[in-house]
This record gives structure tokens, sequence and C-alpha cells, in this order.
């Protein structure tokens, strides 16, 4: 068996679908995100981000890494967070005993989710283009560079192929297949229920595969195209002949574009989180005083 186990991927790639299916299996137990800053701070050593990861476990579910292991049966463990990808050489001091899981999503599909959300401050068809192509690009690099430790799957494929791609997964770390992956969203979950991961508590919806067709128009579709054309195409995805070059002026709009709507967007996060807050108190206060 081998543990720590890190799960790799881009936000919308399928990351937390991913986590729910692993923590059905008996053995294993995957930390849904955490405080990345508090965990990977500068020069960090393997003991210190395991303690902060650990610090993390204790504030989500009120007992350690191992207690957790020990509550509920389990022997694995490990860490998924979309930033990981930020920190990929420091994740190498956990080599050998470390397994690294890439999960990669469509380009198109993940740059839609990325404009419909509003933690995507503003990205649009162009900038989310960018930002996927970067982070695929580290993920890729990073596998090359520690080829037996890292098994890459396709969201698509952990749709259509569950059992296949989970069959994979378990002989990558070296413990045996159990059913229960496959009813994952009648497990126990230790992930959240909110909009963002809503989807996981439900059995897998090939439609949402190509859901991104009738979510982009025809102009985005081939800008995304454009800009990650080449990486699409070496991950297995079918790019057609929809592909549409960027002039400067247009370039230089879209990144005036994330930056104003970005912006409004954490305008009215803060302020929204401000209201709540005071609404909160104002609720807690009455209590007070007709009690």
């Amino acid at each position: 068996m081998h543990s720590p186990v890190f799960l790799i991927g881009t936000q919308r790639s399928g990351t937390t679908l991913l986590c729910r299916m692993l923590c059905a299996h008996k053995d294993i137990f995957i930390k849904n995100e955490t405080h990345m800053l508090q965990v990977f701070t500068p020069g960090a050593s393997r003991s210190d981000i395991e303690s902060a990861i650990d610090k993390s476990v204790q504030e989500r579910h009120g007992q350690s890494i191992a207690e957790l292991l020990e509550n509920e049966g389990k022997c694995v463990w490990g860490l998924k967070d979309p930033q990981l990808t930020e920190h990929l050489e420091a994740l190498k001091q956990f080599m050998p005993d470390a397994r690294f899981i890439i999960i990669t999503r469509d380009a198109r599909a993940v740059v839609r989710s990325y404009i419909e959300n509003a933690w995507g401050l503003g990205t649009n068809c162009y900038t989310g283009a960018l930002r996927w192509k970067r982070e695929i690009e580290m993920q890729l690099a990073f596998e090359k560079e520690l080829p037996e430790n890292s098994l890459r799957l396709r969201y698509e494929d952990l749709i259509t192929n569950q059992k296949q791609c989970l069959e994979k997964v378990s002989e990558f770390l070296d413990v045996p297949f159990d059913e229960a992956m496959l009813h994952y969203s009648k497990q126990k979950a230790f992930v959240s229920k909110n909009r963002q991961s809503i989807n996981t508590f439900k059995a897998p919806d090939p439609a949402m595969i190509t859901k991104w067709k009738a979510g982009l128009s025809d102009h985005q579709i081939r800008v995304i195209n454009h800009v990650c054309g080449d990486l699409l195409a070496e991950l297995g995805y079918e790019l057609g002949d929809a592909c549409e070059q960027v002039p400067a002026w247009l370039k230089a709009y879209y990144f005036i574009h994330q930056k104003i709507i970005g912006e409004l967007q954490i305008q009215y996060r803060w302020r929204l989180g401000g209201y709540k807050s005071r609404y909160r108190k104002w609720v807690n206060n009455r209590s007070l005083k007709q009690s």
C-alpha cells in the first residue's frame, strides 16, 4: 500500500468526484482541500507539511489523521486540492512512498465551469484557456519526471468507465479493489455538500461530459481550441477544425475584462459576506433579548 496519496487536477476537473470515490474504499481517506497557504509555507519540510495537513484534518473532523484512520478502519491517507499544482516541487519530499493521481478534463468543459462560477473572478474563454494550459503543462511535466509514482486519469473515462478506472487506481495504490467505490454516492461523505460538490452526491452523469457544447458559444469554443489545441490532442480529446486566432486587441480586452469583472466579484463577495455576518449578529442579539 502507498501513502500519502495526492489528487492533482485543475479546478472543476473531477478531483472532488475522485475524492468521494476513493473515500468510499474501506482502506482510503482523502482530505478534501485545506488552507494551502498554511500548509505550503516557504521552505516547509515534509514534516511541516504533514503536520499542517494533520491540523486541518483535526479542525474539520475533530481528530488527527492517525486517529481518523484507526476509527474508520483505514490505512491510507491523502490530500485533494486543486491548488496542489502550484506546489508540485514541495510534494517531491514525500517520495518514494507517496503516489500522485493526476486527473484531467476537457479544457472546454473546465473553462465553461470557470466562467459560470463566481470564484472564477471574471474568467473568460481566453484567460480560462490560458489557465488550463499552464496548469496542465505543469502537471504533465511533473508526471514525466516521476512516471513510476504518477497515474493520469481522464474525467470523461472516470464517468463512462468507472470500474475500469478505479481498478487501475487500486492497482496503482496497491490496495484491493473495493466495490463500494462504485456506489460512492451512498457511502459516508468526508466532503461537505455545497453547490460545487453537489454532483458528487449523485451517480455519475454522462451528460456532464458534453454539457460544455451547449454552454459555450462557437467563438468561445474556437478560442479555447486555438489556445489548448495541442494539449487537447495529446490528452486524446477530439479537436475538430474550429479554431480561431486571438488578435492582440482581443487579448487585451479579455485581460481587462477579467481584471474588472474579477474585482467586482471580489467586492460583491466581500460585501455580501459582511451583510450576512451583520444579519447573523442581529438575529443572535434579538434571540438573547427575547430569552
